[in-house]
């Protein structure tokens, strides 16, 4: 009975509230239907096996027509869409004021400033959907794509069996904290939005004589636009890993595996990032020396050995987080 009552919560789980109780009635009524009097363990595993993934079933019941994002993964896939281009459009929105705010325009805020600014929040919001909609969409199309089969597990080959079922109710040392997610999808996107569109402001700020602001960058921006590339593919890697904790809720031992692979990587490039010279504004290092009365020698001796504690810190965290994981998953 145990096994009938995890099929049914699978396939409720992809129906709305107000439809879950009755789809669940007349699921279960159909599979004792299917079942011989006196049935076991062994007669109720045929039946779901042959019913197929709750996630075709749950097609069959609600059949609507989808290209792009597929039925399966639909209903997720907009709840996603809503949170990501929530997310970008806030962290869009609060660059473009932080913009303002650091690089005011040099006549002050006449109206025509003030309008330019409007415009530019405006477009702040759009663009910030925009790139939500992007991301999330093409992180979903690759999911419709890498699970194959309707009724297959996700991220696997293997025809999907009872013995895939979710537990019911899910186990609370497995379970992933949906506010974590959301905020790990909010960091991700300030942090992709800051290095990729405004680098500049990751900088040491100083006045100068007419008090206005100077912004002395960080980061060399020529050198930073080498690793675009890898960042952008470090970004949907990160996203799909967001919407597969945010679709299944609880850790499993394919996602707890994916996480490591990943956090080893991402632990691998910020170790190369942070190692190349190249990377760091060689104004920023001087700018410093000019507001403090360390040497060059001191002062970049600090910059390393900053360097090297975050770096510390960072793969501590990542291996926290992947023994984490998989210790969760394996949790009975």
């Amino acid at each position: 009975m145990k096994l009938i009552d995890r099929y049914v919560y699978a396939v409720t789980e992809h129906f709305q509230k107000e439809s879950k109780e009755d789809v669940g009635k007349e699921l279960r009524a159909n599979i004792e239907d299917m079942l011989p009097e006196n049935y076991s363990d062994k007669d109720v595993y045929q039946v779901l096996e042959k019913l197929g993934s709750p996630r075709k079933l749950a097609n069959e019941y609600n059949p609507r027509s989808r290209y792009l994002i597929g039925p399966g993964y639909y209903d997720n896939y907009l709840s996603v869409l809503k949170l990501v281009i929530g997310i970008c459009t806030i962290v869009f929105v609060g660059i473009a004021i932080l913009d303002w705010a650091f690089e005011p325009p040099v006549d002050g805020y006449t109206y025509g400033n003030l309008l330019n600014l409007f415009i530019e929040l405006i477009s702040a919001v759009f663009g910030g959907a925009i790139q939500g909609a992007l991301w999330v969409t093409l992180v979903f199309a690759i999911l419709e794509r890498t699970t194959g089969e309707v009724d297959q597990v996700p991220f696997s080959n293997k025809k999907w069996t009872p013995d895939d079922l979710p537990e019911f109710p899910i186990d609370n040392k497995k379970k992933i904290s949906r506010v974590e997610t959301v905020f790990s999808m909010f960091c991700t996107v300030l942090f992709t939005a800051l290095i990729c569109v405004k680098p500049q402001l990751i900088a040491i700020y100083t006045k100068d004589d007419t008090g206005g602001l100077n912004a002395t960058p960080f980061f060399d921006v020529e050198r930073l636009q080498s690793y675009m590339v890898i960042l952008f593919v470090f970004l949907v890697i990160q996203f799909g890993i967001f919407i597969w904790k945010y679709i299944t809720g609880s850790w499993n031992l394919p996602l707890a595996i994916v996480n490591t692979i990943y956090n080893v990587a991402i632990s691998i490039l910020i170790i190369v990032m942070l190692s190349d010279q190249a990377l760091l504004n060689t104004e920023f290092l001087s700018k410093i020396m000019q507001y403090t009365d360390g040497s060059a020698q001191t002062i970049s001796t600090w910059m390393n050995t900053g360097k090297w504690v975050f770096v510390a810190v960072f793969v501590v965290i990542s291996i926290w987080d992947s023994i984490s994981s998989i210790i969760k998953s394996l949790s009975r």
